[in-house]
């Protein structure tokens, strides 16, 4: 079956979701991640008005390579590893939060007011592979105690819809939840396709906001618009991507065997957010206060490990 489908998806015949939605989906700007030469990949970076909550989304790689330790502060950072990667990372935070998180696995650190990070590779000659989010926090919880917490693989739905797999990473979708701090209303959700296909996915009108990011591969999507909706092409060559915004509704998904769309969702804060050296702060006065909290040692050290890995 191989390079037997189209990359030109039929347009669905249901009507979209919400009456009011933008008849095509949106372009993402997709940039490399300048913050941190050590992982390399590409996603969507400061573009908060358009993604909100999700102050970046990226996909990494990493081999050998070891962060030191940072702070973050406002946010939530999760962390998902592709199944085939090829180590496990030690995850620890500055208060007292250590675990090892494994191929499959997702790591979910909710930064509240302040904490310094680090994740290190268990093997350092082997590779880890997978998606970063970044989920705006600011003014909510700002003296809360730093947490983080470790979805397992095996606890993640798996299902299969035709030949594509659906695993879902965290959050809600049709029927199926992963419990989560935030009420299960971030999602992230993982297909693969098995083989050429053309699945439907339906995006919920329920007020969150839904990006696309192809992990690998090259797939298209085309929605219902009047019967001229454009199909749009998401291809990921070498640490490349590319990212659309979708609106709610019915939409057709043309994939190439081996393809994987990441498709992320969350509620709008709606507020105005300054997002800076890794904190996120409503306003320039906050993310001041931050940065001074971070400077005298209130979000804690760390000790770096990167010498132990591997």
């Amino acid at each position: 079956m191989a390079n037997s489908t189209p990359l030109h998806p039929r347009p669905a015949r249901r009507q979209a979701a919400h009456a009011e939605a933008p008849a095509i989906p949106r372009v993402l700007p997709v940039s490399r991640p300048g913050r941190c030469a050590a992982a390399a990949g590409a996603g969507v970076f400061d573009q908060v008005e358009q993604t909100d909550p999700f102050l970046s989304i990226d996909v990494f790689r990493r081999q050998g390579a070891c962060i030191p330790p940072h702070p973050h502060a406002g946010c939530v950072v999760a962390t998902y590893l592709f199944p085939e990667s090829t180590t496990s990372l030690r995850c620890r935070h500055a208060h007292g939060g250590q675990d090892r998180v494994n191929p499959g696995d997702l790591l979910w650190l909710e930064t509240h007011c302040g904490t310094v990070h680090e994740d290190t590779p268990e093997n350092a000659r082997a590779a880890v592979r997978g998606v970063r989010m970044v989920v705006n926090r600011a003014g909510h919880h700002p003296h809360g105690a730093p947490s983080q917490t470790v979805v397992r693989a095996e606890a993640m739905p798996r299902w299969r819809e035709g030949d594509v797999d659906l695993t879902l990473v965290c959050g809600e979708w049709a029927g199926r939840r992963v419990a989560r701090a935030d009420g299960g209303r971030t999602t992230l959700l993982q297909l693969d396709w098995l083989a050429d296909a053309l699945p439907t996915l339906e995006i919920p009108c329920d007020g969150r906001r839904w990006v696309a990011l192809i992990a690998q591969g090259e797939a298209a999507l085309a929605a219902h618009a009047g019967g001229h909706a454009p199909g749009h092409v998401l291809r990921a060559e070498g640490a490349g991507a590319q990212a659309l915004l979708l609106p709610p509704g019915v939409w057709q998904l043309a994939g190439r065997q081996g393809a994987r769309l990441m498709l992320t969702g969350g509620e709008p804060l709606g507020g105005a957010v300054v997002y800076r050296g890794n904190f996120a702060a409503r306003d320039e006065g906050d993310l001041v206060a931050l940065t001074r909290r971070y400077q005298q040692g209130s979000m804690g050290a760390l000790v770096p490990d990167c010498n132990e890995a591997g």
